[in-house]
């Protein structure tokens, strides 16, 4: 019986695809009892692991929220815990669900620390990363030529309202368009460990957000009005997963949908947006 059930989305053409053999090799490789479930809206995924702890869960293939993928991949779920993830993130270092678990003491643990690696490299083993693990760095870059992978220098983190983001080298740096396309968050803002129960008790994720972005904001509101949350790149900045970065479609219509939907049910308070949600996740079915 697994202990931690890992919950990743994919549809349309995310670059997840690329790497997600990979990613849940990793999350196999844990030190406790892992599954992992894969909810997938339109074509398959490439080869995964031959393994009966890996699972697909198809939806219908007109589904483009990743909130409702992961909610019913949730539904298929074995383990007492939940780690909610993507398909482009994998975990650093076998014991990362064993750290995660004991940092978070029984409450919800939010945001662990990011690498953003630039390109698709072989990551192969864990071994590399290490050699980071005493480094405040976010951006990466693989270095075929000594076989290992290095930081990007010029990094630059500001403070906002209590919240910390990185700003890309100048090499990566967006200079035109939207302003929040000119800074990252350093950790999965996303990436979240919390009790099966709990998920259910808030109605799981909001379905009404298409494609990229807020659906992650609404889930966490609702959780931290029924608990308190520990936030892991503050608490424990040395448990650190791997994103493979790729361009965030801040402009599109969708996304500024998304932050319309997010302000409206903000406004209405997380009990109302646990009540509307209760009710679709108890009706919510596979594609």
């Amino acid at each position: 019986m697994p202990e931690v059930s890992v919950l990743i989305p994919l549809f349309g053409t995310h670059r997840g695809r690329d790497v997600l053999a990979d990613v849940c090799a990793a999350w196999l490789a844990q030190s406790i009892a892992t599954e992992v479930i894969v909810a997938i809206a339109g074509t398959g995924p490439p080869s995964l692991p031959a393994d009966t702890r890996v699972r697909v869960i198809r939806a219908n293939s007109a589904v483009a929220s990743p909130g409702t993928l992961r909610n019913l991949a949730a539904r298929h779920a074995a383990g007492r815990r939940l780690y909610l993830s993507d398909a482009d993130v994998r975990p650093l270092g076998t014991d990362f669900l064993e750290r995660a678990h004991e940092l978070a003491g029984g409450r919800p643990l939010v945001q662990p620390w990011m690498y953003r690696l630039v390109g698709l490299a072989d990551v192969g083993g864990d071994d590399w990363w290490r050699e980071l693990a005493g480094q405040r760095c976010c951006f990466l870059r693989a270095d075929p030529a000594a076989g290992r992978i290095t930081s990007y220098p010029a990094e630059r983190y500001v403070t906002e309202s209590g919240e910390l983001f990185v700003l890309p080298p100048d090499e990566l740096a967006v200079t035109s368009g939207p302003a929040e396309q000119r800074w990252r968050s350093p950790f999965h803002w996303g990436g979240l460990l919390l009790e099966r129960a709990l998920f259910t008790a808030v109605g799981g994720y909001c379905p009404d957000y298409a494609g990229w972005g807020c659906e992650d904001d609404d889930l966490l509101a609702k959780v931290t009005l029924m608990t308190s949350v520990s936030v892991a790149w503050r608490a424990a900045p040395t448990l650190r997963c791997l994103h493979f970065e790729h361009q965030r479609p801040y402009s599109t219509p969708a996304f500024a949908a998304n932050q319309s939907i997010l302000a409206r049910r903000l406004a209405a308070g997380p009990a109302a947006m646990i009540a509307t949600d209760l009710q679709t996740y108890e009706r919510l079915t596979d594609g």
